[in-house]
C-alpha cells in the first residue's frame, strides 16, 4: 500500500510539473524578477548554510529549474547573475579585491557551462511541451476510441436487428439487447444454449439448417422466413448468417443477424420510410441491378463523385472506378458479395467531373425483392479522403522527425568528439565544447522559428556572431535575403563560430580597431534562380595583428572547410592573408539555399 502511495505522489508530482511546464508563459517582467529573486535567495542560502563550499554551489540547479519553468531567456539572466554572486564571493578571497586568473577562468567555466546547459535545458523544455501535446492527442484518440465502443455498444442496445452468436452446433450464446425486445425474450438464460435452428419451422427450419452448415464450412448465406417470437407473434425475418472470424482468420462462432422487415413487406409507406432514411444520410448509398447496371444512387452519392442531374440509367458500376480497379471489382468485390452475402473494406472511387480520385470505405450487400431472392446489390460507402489525408502527413512528419534527430545527432557527436581529440586539456575542452554546443543551439533556434524547413541566412548570421561583436559597427553583414535549406544552416553556424572564435582570440576582434565583414551575393543566370546560379560568402578581417598561417590545422579549420564542402557540395577555403584572415565560400544556389520556383 505505501509502495501505491508513493508511486501515486510521484505520478501527481510528475503531472504538476508536466502542467507547469506546457503552461503559457508569464510576462518578461515576471519571467525576468523571478529569476533575480531565485537567484538572490540561492545566493542567501549559500551564504548562511554553505559558506565553505564552492561559490557555484547550488546556482547550476537553481538556473536549471529557472530555465526549464520561464524560458531559455530567464536561464540566461540567471546565469549571468549567478556568475556575478559567485564573483563577488571570489573577490573576497585573496587576492583580495580583484580575481585571479584561475578564478575568472573558472567563472567563464562556469558560466560557459551553465548557458550551455540552458540550451540544454530549453531543448529539453521544448520537448516536454511537444510530448505533452502529443500525449494530449493521443488522450484525445483514446478518448475517441472510447466515444467509438459506447456508440457501437448503443447501437447495439438500440438496434432493432435481431444480433445473435452461435457456437459452431448452432446453440445460442448471446442475444443483443435489442435483439430480446424485437424477439419479445423476458429473459435470454431461458433459452441460452438451445439449438438455433429450431426457432423456426417448416422451410424456416431446413434454411437455417443450411445457412449454419455454409457457415461452418466458412461462408456466409442468408434467407428470408417466417418464424414467432417468443410470445408467438408471427413475423417475416431476412437472415444472414456468417463465420465470425479471429485474427489468425480461424472461427469458433457464427453470427446471426436477423431483421424484421414483416412491415417491410406489407407496407409501402414502411418502404418510403427507409428510402428517405437513405436519401438523408451524408454516406454514399447505392444499389445495382444483377448486370451492374445503376438503379439508386442518394444526394450524398451524387455529390460525392459529381452526379448532379446525371440519369442513372446509363451508368454501370464499373463507371465508378478508376480503370485499374474495375477489374479488382468485377473479379473480387462483387464475387465475394455472391458468396458470403457481404463485403467490406478500402476501394477508390472516380469523380466524373475531375477525375480525381476518392478513397473510400465501402461495404457492399446482396439487394432482394420482397420474396427474398436476390436482385442486385447495394452499397453504404464512407468518405476516407479526410483520414487518408491525415496518416499521411502524420507518416511525413514521423519520418522527417526522425530525420531531424539524426541529423542533430550526429552532428553533436562528430563535434564532441572532435573537440575532446584536439584538446590539450579537460578545461579547454569544456570551454570549447560549450561554446560548440551554444552555436549548434543558436542554428536549432533559427530552424526551429521556421518549424525546421528553413532558415534565414541574415538571421542565422547574426545571432551567430552577436556574442563576438557589435553587429553593424565592428561586424558588418552585407548580402540578399536568402533562405538556407536546414541540413546547411546548421554547419554554417557551427563554421561562423569557430572564425569568430578565433577572430576573438587571433584576429581583427582581438583588438579595438579591428573589424569583420561578411558577405554574400548569388551570382549566375536567371537573376540568381536559374540552373546556373552560384552562392558565394565571403568572411574578411581588417585592422587586427598581421596574420600568420598555423603551423598546425585544428579542427576549427577542418569543421570550416571539410564540412562545408561536405554540407554545400562546393568550394571552403581559408587564405591567411598577413593584413586579416580571408574565408571564402562558393557553391551551387540549389544546393544551398531554397530556391522559389518560376512560373
Amino acid at each position: 500500500m505505501s509502495r501505491t502511495r508513493e508511486d501515486t505522489r510521484l505520478r501527481s508530482l510528475l503531472d504538476r510539473l508536466r502542467t507547469a511546464l506546457v503552461a503559457r508563459r508569464p510576462s518578461f517582467p515576471v519571467r525576468y524578477g523571478v529569476a533575480t529573486l531565485a537567484v538572490g535567495a540561492i545566493a542567501l542560502l549559500r551564504w548562511a548554510l554553505f559558506a565553505e563550499f564552492a561559490p557555484w554551489f547550488l546556482f547550476t540547479p537553481g538556473v536549471v529549474v529557472v530555465a526549464l519553468l520561464l524560458g531559455g531567456g530567464a536561464g540566461l539572466w540567471a546565469t549571468g547573475l549567478a556568475t556575478a554572486c559567485a564573483g563577488i564571493v571570489l573577490l573576497a578571497v585573496p587576492p583580495l579585491g580583484a580575481l585571479s586568473l584561475i578564478q575568472v577562468v573558472a567563472s567563464t567555466i562556469f558560466a560557459a557551462t551553465t548557458a550551455g546547459l540552458v540550451g540544454v535545458v530549453v531543448a529539453l523544455r521544448h520537448a516536454l511541451i511537444e510530448a505533452e501535446a502529443s500525449r494530449a492527442a493521443l488522450a484525445r484518440s483514446a478518448a475517441a476510441a472510447e466515444e467509438r465502443e459506447a456508440f457501437v455498444t448503443s447501437v447495439l442496445a438500440s438496434s432493432t436487428d435481431c444480433i445473435k452468436v452461435l457456437d459452431l452446433d448452432g446453440r445460442l450464446t448471446f442475444m443483443s439487447e435489442g435483439g430480446q425486445q424485437v424477439m419479445e425474450v423476458s429473459d435470454f438464460n431461458a433459452i441460452r444454449g438451445c439449438p438455433w435452428p429450431d426457432f423456426w419451422t417448416g422451410q424456416g427450419h431446413q434454411e437455417a439448417v443450411a445457412a449454419l452448415t455454409e457457415a461452418r464450412a466458412g461462408r456466409a448465406r442468408s434467407f428470408v422466413g417466417r418464424a414467432c417470437t417468443m410470445r408467438g407473434t408471427s413475423k417475416w425475418w431476412h437472415v444472414a448468417v456468417s463465420p465470425i472470424r479471429n485474427p489468425d482468420g480461424t472461427f469458433d462462432r457464427i453470427l446471426s443477424v436477423s431483421r424484421d422487415i414483416t412491415a417491410l413487406r406489407e407496407s409501402e409507406e414502411e418502404r418510403d420510410r427507409f428510402v428517405r432514411l437513405a436519401e438523408t444520410s451524408t454516406d454514399f448509398i447505392g444499389m445495382a441491378q444483377t448486370d451492374g447496371r445503376i438503379f439508386y444512387l442518394n444526394d450524398a452519392a451524387r455529390r460525392m463523385v459529381g452526379l448532379d442531374g446525371t440519369d442513372l440509367t446509363a451508368l454501370t458500376i464499373a463507371d465508378f472506378f478508376p480503370p485499374e480497379q474495375v477489374a479488382t471489382v468485377a473479379g473480387e468485390v462483387l464475387p465475394a458479395v455472391d458468396r458470403d452475402g457481404h463485403w467490406s473494406g478500402e476501394l477508390t472511387l472516380r469523380h466524373f467531373r475531375t477525375g480525381a480520385l476518392i478513397p473510400v470505405l465501402s461495404s457492399l450487400f446482396p439487394v432482394t425483392d420482397s420474396e427474398g431472392a436476390i436482385v442486385g446489390t447495394g452499397t453504404v460507402t464512407r468518405d476516407f479522403r479526410a483520414r487518408k489525408a491525415a496518416e499521411e502527413e502524420l507518416r511525413l512528419l514521423n519520418g522527417e522527425l526522425a530525420h531531424r534527430l539524426k541529423n542533430v545527432l550526429a552532428v553533436v557527436q562528430s563535434v564532441t568528439r572532435q573537440t575532446l581529440r584536439n584538446a590539450s586539456d579537460l578545461g579547454r575542452a569544456s570551454e570549447d565544447l560549450s561554446a560548440r554546443l551554444v552555436a549548434l543551439g543558436t542554428a536549432t533556434d533559427v530552424l526551429t522559428n521556421a518549424s525546421w524547413r528553413s532558415a534565414d541566412l541574415r538571421e542565422l548570421t547574426a545571432r551567430s556572431l552577436a556574442p563576438h561583436g557589435e553587429i553593424g559597427t565592428r561586424i558588418r553583414l552585407d548580402g540578399p535575403d536568402l533562405t538556407l535549406q536546414p541540413q546547411v544552416a546548421v554547419a554554417l553556424a557551427l563554421a561562423l563560430h569557430e572564425l569568430a572564435t578565433n577572430a576573438a582570440k587571433y584576429g581583427s576582434l582581438s583588438n579595438d580597431a579591428g573589424r569583420v565583414e561578411v558577405s554574400w551575393q548569388v551570382q549566375g543566370e536567371g537573376n540568381g534562380e536559374g540552373a546556373e546560379a552560384r552562392f558565394r560568402l565571403e568572411w574578411r578581417e581588417q585592422g587586427g595583428p598581421p596574420v600568420a598561417p598555423p603551423t598546425r590545422r585544428g579542427f576549427g579549420s577542418t569543421l570550416i572547410e571539410r564540412s562545408l564542402r561536405s554540407y554545400f557540395g562546393g568550394t571552403a577555403g581559408i587564405d591567411y592573408r598577413p593584413d586579416g584572415l580571408v574565408f571564402v565560400m562558393d557553391a551551387r544556389l540549389s544546393d544551398a539555399a531554397l530556391v522559389r520556383d518560376e512560373a
